[in-house]
């Protein structure tokens, strides 16, 4: 394991800290290879920190999954701040999302991914964020929609489902070690893509 200057997330609450050490453990050894001594350790913490904190380790993914959920939605409500429209936001989620993602989180990602298959209580949290990135999403097609930014018949709930499934399947792809597309053909894909769902003109 490699050293460390300082202990993850240091100067955050005990939790803050963490959820850090674990978004970091995991990621680097996979969430059968993470112990919850190495990420207390990680931390700077002692080991019943983690039980004080959190139920179990599943807990702690879905946590530091959550974290990194919960800053694509501030900067995507950051742009709807600025003045972008649901739909600009909507392309902005899809490209932030596959190509702006750290290596870490990516890993992230995908060890919760594969870590639902085994484990009950990493499968309902990973059903749990999906129904929030999926409903923030939907939120955000239903009101394009109305805008007349996208057509009619246009479902939020399916849109938002081919949406999570493009980003977590690039995710999926890249850390098992398949080449990513051009980053420049992937986002003049993306961008046709939620083009050609926009309202027809009259």
């Amino acid at each position: 394991m490699r050293a460390r200057a300082r202990p993850a997330g240091a100067g955050g609450t005990t939790r803050e800290r963490l959820i850090e050490a674990a978004a970091e453990v995991i990621a680097e050894e996979g969430y059968e290879g993470a112990g919850t001594q190495a990420i207390a350790r990680r931390a700077g913490l002692t080991n019943g920190a983690i039980y004080a904190n959190f139920r179990d380790k599943s807990e702690l993914l879905a946590e530091a999954v959550e974290v990194y959920l919960t800053r694509i939605f501030a900067k995507m409500e950051g742009a709807r701040r600025a003045g972008a429209s649901p739909a600009q936001v909507l392309t902005q989620m899809t490209h932030r999302i596959a190509l702006d993602t750290a290596e870490r989180d990516r890993r992230l990602l995908s060890e919760a991914m594969a870590a639902a298959r085994r484990d009950p209580g990493v499968a309902m949290r990973v059903r749990e964020l999906v129904a929030k990135v999926e409903g923030y999403q939907a939120g955000m097609i239903a009101q394009a929609r109305a805008d007349g930014d996208l057509a009619e018949d246009i479902d939020p709930a399916a849109m938002a489902r081919l949406a999570t499934a493009i980003s977590l399947g690039y995710h999926l792809l890249h850390t098992a070690g398949v080449p990513d597309p051009d980053p420049a053909g992937w986002v003049v894909l993306m961008t046709r893509l939620a083009s050609s769902l926009r309202t027809e003109p009259d």
